[in-house]
């Protein structure tokens, strides 16, 4: 029963289908061996049944040969009466040598068919034609002494047959089930055998896709194929386990390199602004404050110039552990970029104990370096902004503190400031000058003004300096301190730089084709031009285009331009120095101000900053500073001009240290170009007569303006 229930059940594991396969073949086996043993048991008891009937019709012929010989058909009837004895006899026919029934027996009616003949006919027929029939029939001839006397025919009732071969079935069937059940028992040995390993391996296999442990495997086992599938299986998980371990550390790496700073190992931009978005969360929840804070190393980029990136990444390295050292374990310490980090201070109660911690940062990055055994100094500007009051976004609070350091660096660098909306104002304002920049030029707004600069020794006009004016449509004129460092920024101060120099070349022609011969004009280059324009194929092409000299051109480049990125610069100006061009260097004395450049850099000119002409007059330091700027620029065989120069007191310090030129509101203040020729016309006799002097400039006596 138990075998017809598992037989019935659905098959759905491979044991149970191993199993079900041995049964079949077991089953077929069994069935067909019992199909043959019933026909070769048929066919045995057909023939014990012909060879008996045999046996009883000679038997039988013997009896009738006497009655049969004296034709006593009476004799003959009783002779058969015997065969009523045997109840596996059908029918008999007795034939006289003329084939004519003279007795007849049969088993149940006992008289003869109405058509003997055509029975004993039929009967006849299938002798031979059915070998395996249920009732075989047997004819003997009767003969005595040589003579045929006649014919005996006997049928065997076919109950014989089928009793015996029903008897052989049932006994066959109930082997056949014993064999069957015997087979199952054996089967499901057989099964264990074959299928526990292969069974082991699945569960170790749906173990490992469950767990993901490749570290599993399967047992050995006795049988050589399945050991060795075991073994193959063992060392695909082991090459799966390799597989995955590799894979798993490639997906770290790459989540470390996705999520944190190569350099600093800190969190990078958007791990920062990742754990910015759930902080913001949760102090949404709480109520609590948060500030972040923007941290930018000052001047960081000249050290890593002028010392290398590798002093620079130690640099890095050393700020970053010092920063981190004060930052508490809550709070997040992240590098955006360059020498830019930011800070996420949770639960901040109040801005002071912000800005507190921000100051605190920023004088612990303000101590000195010591880097490959040189002694570095770098300091930090820091701005904060404050959640809620500064902004509620990750974009807002990173923004606003982006713009509150900026702030800091416009006030002095190394300082702290906390976002306002002042802040902010500042901040629209200037991304709407950086977006009308690029527009500014199409549009023709862009005017240059010029300053005359004077020759102390032959009280003459010496230069121009051109200044860029920008009359901007809606807030009128815009003054250059807060469009051009803007201009320098987005990049815009390319295609305006360019458009100065040609520009303030035309105009040297345009006064020249005048009458107004001013010997020099003189242009501000960025140090954007230096690195990123062909500022030699520029200024050629100017001078070809307005025909004029080399010698009739003054560049006045910052100090930091030639520190900053020396060798490309360098190389520049030293081909526009050989063709004629004059290289000066502006606001000297505000910058490194270092007398080893100035031995070895192309410059003709210094000009002094005008920090040091406000006070001159009246401070003993700044007449000393000048007075020792003059006497090194004399050694070194350079020209000094000096900037800002206001009063009589001033030009006659200048005069008395030996100072070539001067500029400044004591002279004129810078002016349009028609403004300038209109000028240099109404005192043309005079300066004819005076050498080139300004007849219009203030009298000494008048003191400072």
């Amino acid at each position: 029963m138990n075998m017809i229930k598992h037989m019935l059940r659905p098959i759905t594991s491979f044991s149970d289908k191993q199993r079900m396969l041995i049964l079949q073949a077991c089953s077929i086996v069994l069935i067909s061996s019992m199909l043959c043993f019933l026909a070769y048991s048929f066919y045995s008891i057909n023939k014990e049944s012909r060879e008996r009937l045999s046996a009883l019709v000679d038997f039988i012929g013997a009896d009738l040969k006497s009655p049969m010989a004296f034709g006593d058909s009476r004799a003959v009837t009783e002779s058969l009466a015997v065969i009523k004895a045997d109840s596996s006899i059908k029918q008999v026919f007795v034939l006289n040598g003329h084939d004519q029934v003279i007795a007849y027996y049969h088993q149940t009616t006992g008289a003869p068919p109405r058509d003997l003949q055509q029975s004993l006919k039929s009967l006849r027929s299938g002798i031979r034609r059915h070998f395996f029939a249920l009732s075989p029939v047997v004819e003997s001839a009767i003969i005595r002494d040589g003579a045929r006397l006649g014919t005996v025919l006997i049928e065997q009732s076919e109950h014989i047959i089928i009793n015996k071969i029903s008897d052989t079935t049932v006994i066959s069937a109930i082997i056949l089930l014993f064999a069957l059940g015997l087979s199952y028992l054996l089967a499901g040995r057989f099964q264990r055998i074959v299928t526990e390993p292969v069974t082991a391996m699945a569960a170790v296999m749906r173990e490992v896709s469950y767990t993901k442990d490749y570290s599993k495997r399967v047992p050995s086992f006795n049988t050589d194929e399945i050991d060795q599938l075991a073994k193959s299986f063992n060392e695909m998980l082991s090459e799966i386990e390799r597989r995955d371990e590799d894979l798993l550390d490639r997906q770290n790496q790459l989540h470390h390199m996705a999520n944190f700073d190569s350099l600093t190992n800190l969190p990078n931009r958007v791990l920062f602004n990742d754990r910015l978005e759930q902080a913001l969360r949760r102090a949404a929840r709480t109520g609590e404050k948060l500030a972040v804070l923007f941290i930018d190393l000052d001047d960081f980029k000249i050290i890593n110039d002028t010392h290398g990136h590798r002093t620079g990444d130690q640099l890095l390295l050393e700020a970053t552990a010092r920063l981190a050292a004060v930052t508490r374990a809550g709070d997040t310490l992240a590098r955006l970029g360059g020498d830019e980090f930011t800070i996420i201070l949770q639960d901040i109660k109040t801005a002071e104990t912000a800005l507190l911690v921000a100051r605190k940062h920023m004088e612990n990055l303000f101590q000195h370096y010591l880097v490959d055994n040189r002694q570095l100094f770098v300091s930090a500007s820091v701005g904060v902004a404050m959640y809620p009051e500064h902004g509620t976004t990750v974009e807002a609070l990173v923004r606003n503190a982006d713009a509150a350091m900026y702030l800091a660096k416009e006030r002095g660098k190394n300082s702290v400031e906390l976002f306002s909306d002042s802040i902010n104002s500042k901040l629209s304002e200037k991304l709407l000058l950086s977006n009308d920049l690029h527009r500014a030029l199409e549009r023709s707004e862009f005017e240059l003004y010029y300053q005359p600069r004077i020759n102390l020794t032959r009280n003459s006009w010496a230069s121009a300096e051109a200044l860029l004016r920008w009359n901007h449509p809606k807030l009128g004129r815009v003054p250059p301190d807060k469009f051009i460092p803007l201009a320098e920024k987005n990049g815009t101060i390319l295609p305006i730089g360019e458009w100065v120099l040609r520009e303030a070349c035309r105009q040297l022609r345009q006064w020249h084709s005048q009458g107004f011969t001013l010997p020099r004009i003189s242009v501000n280059v960025s140090p954007l031009q230096l690195q990123r324009q062909d500022l030699i194929g520029i200024i050629k092409d100017a001078l070809s285009a307005y025909n004029l000299s080399a010698q009739a051109l003054e560049l006045e480049i910052v100090e930091s331009a030639l520190v900053e990125d020396s060798g490309h610069s360098v190389s520049i100006l030293k081909e526009l120095q050989s063709i004629g061009v004059k290289i000066s260097i502006d606001d000297f004395g505000t910058g490194y101000s270092s007398l080893s450049y100035l031995r070895t850099l192309p410059i003709d000119i210094l000009k002094i900053d005008r920090s040091f002409m406000i006070n001159a007059h009246e401070s003993e330091e700044d007449r000393r500073i000048i007075a020792a700027i003059c006497a090194m620029a004399l050694s070194l065989e350079l020209e000094v001009v000096t900037e800002g120069v206001e009063c009589v007191e001033q030009e006659q310090i200048l005069i008395d240290h030996c100072c070539h030129e001067a500029q400044g509101y004591y002279y004129d203040r810078p002016m349009a170009a028609d403004e300038l020729s209109q000028r240099f016309k109404s005192s043309q006799i005079l300066l004819e007569e005076v050498h080139y002097s300004l007849p219009t400039a203030p009298d000494p006596r008048a003191g400072c303006l």
